[in-house]
């Protein structure tokens, strides 16, 4: 099992990437995810929160979303975006 530091910290990485999405889908900025992609950060999220309760199931996230969501972070670093209220 990873560090729970570890965990919490991607889990607020997710988080704050799927509302970037959210906030941008509108927009069609090709940054935004898509449902499918979306489906599947939901699916990693899910699996570190199993992590945190001992319950950890072998969860690889796909290389393209993880590419795409390491893309929206830098965005959001670069930006200093904040999400809205």
């Amino acid at each position: 099992m990873r560090e729970k530091e570890h965990i919490i910290s991607r889990l607020a990485e997710l988080h704050i990437a799927l509302q970037w999405s959210t906030q941008h889908a509108t927009m069609e900025v090709s940054t935004a995810l898509t449902v499918g992609e979306r489906i599947m950060v939901n699916q990693e999220r899910a699996a570190l929160f199993r992590e945190l309760e001992n319950d950890a199931k072998n969860f690889k996230q796909s290389p393209t979303v993880e590419e795409k969501v390491t893309g929206i972070l830098y965005l959001i670093k670069r930006m200093n975006w904040q999400p809205k209220d």
